[in-house]
């Protein structure tokens, strides 16, 4: 077992996940579930969460409670700005989370008395009537740019009512974003610099946690078309920017996508190498693949997430690949590409049965990982072997 150690965010009790991570210099800006202040800093060197930033204050004008979120969508830009696409707590149906005295809010109210924190309330985490709630106060959500050195926070597109980015990608080199919605499952394309947004329609059932943007430029996904199968072909999604719009391709990647581990489905993450190979962890068997994206296949490499789930994908000095999977329980594991070996570095800890990661940053030996659906906003931090 590997000896994590938990940092909680507990100066903002309305955070209770950390659910999108990037390394900026010596602070990791990690994306959280929570209110208007969904950004917050951990330095590295001082071991401590630091800035707390109210990316979201619109949020507090709503006249009812839904939490906000920073979702696979925090970006860095070359300049150290960032990229935020503003999320919030829907179910996959597109609908607010119901808060009630659930298996969820038990285990989170478990976590909330082993940690030593206060008790959650139902309303602390959503509304609790869903009959009583309308949704017509819900304008869309933003795409901005945050620059840590000014503080500034700079407006760049506005998504249609009753959608929120779910998760997003940049090209730095063409300034572009690109992303999908939770509400509609809408596919989108942002022209960072022009600040011009493009929504180019439904993609289908959930069938990716993640995109991918390839060293060809060429943006890639799944969906899934539930006319065509009696099971769940988990098919390619491709956008090429030279031509211009969504194509959802009839190439089958998987049989049968699988399970559904806590609601999600299909294509959980992403890493290109730097060899150029693309890796994919999926979430229904809890292997990791290569892409080929001449051939446009997949090819499997072995289990990385007993119970499904991987949810990162990171490299590190040695070219290995560093993952978190698995469920409910989260492993580290470690991937040799040249050496084809595959190995289990166990869990981070052994006080809690039901532990699971959203986020990564791997610095120089040490993973970083965010904790999600617990209740808490913890970074842990895991010295890995060499």
């Amino acid at each position: 077992m590997l000896n994590g150690k938990e940092y909680i965010f507990s100066d903002n009790e309305k955070a209770i996940a950390i659910t999108s991570m990037v390394k900026v210099n010596d602070q990791i800006w990690c994306g959280l579930t929570g209110d208007s202040k969904a950004l917050v800093s951990f330095d590295i060197n001082e071991k401590c969460f630091k800035d707390n930033v109210k990316v979201f204050p619109w949020v507090e004008e709503r006249p009812q409670r839904v939490l906000s979120k920073i979702h696979n969508a925090l970006c860095k830009l070359d300049d150290g700005r960032l990229v935020i696409g503003e999320g919030i707590l829907f179910t996959w149906n597109g609908i607010p989370f119901e808060a009630t005295s659930d298996a969820n809010m038990e285990l989170v109210n478990n976590r909330m008395t082993e940690e030593g924190l206060p008790l959650k309330e139902n309303e602390d985490v959503g509304p609790t009537d869903l009959a009583s709630f309308d949704m017509r106060s819900l304008d869309g959500g933003k795409i901005l740019i945050y620059s840590p050195e000014t503080d500034n926070i700079e407006h760049i597109a506005q998504i249609q009512r009753f959608n929120y980015v779910q998760s997003m990608i940049v090209d730095t080199k063409r300034m572009m974003a690109y992303g999908h919605t939770i509400g509609g499952r809408h596919f989108f394309t942002v022209d960072l610099i022009n600040k011009k947004f493009e929504d180019h329609g439904p993609i289908s059932a959930f069938a990716f946690h993640n995109l991918v943007i390839a060293p060809s430029g060429i943006v890639y996904g799944g969906w899934i078309d539930l006319c065509k199968s009696d099971t769940q072909n988990l098919r390619l999604l491709r956008f090429d920017p030279a031509k211009g719009f969504l194509e959802r391709l009839p190439i089958v990647l998987l049989d049968d996508v699988g399970p559904t581990v806590q609601g999600n489905t299909g294509i959980d993450q992403w890493l290109v190498h730097s060899s150029g190979d693309i890796y994919v962890g999926m979430v229904g068997d809890g292997c990791l693949y290569k892409f080929d994206e001449d051939e446009l296949t997949l090819e499997e490499i072995g289990p990385a997430g007993p119970g499904g789930r991987v949810t990162s994908l990171d490299e590190d000095e040695k070219g290995r690949i560093i993952f978190s999977g698995g469920f409910p329980k989260m492993h580290i594991g470690r991937y040799d590409p040249v050496s084809n070996e595959l190995e289990d570095l166990g869990p981070i800890t052994d006080k809690f049965d039901h532990i699971y990661f959203h986020g990564s940053v791997y610095d120089d030996g040490v993973l970083y990982v965010g904790e999600t659906d617990s209740g808490v906003a913890s970074l842990w931090e895991i010295k890995l072997p060499e």
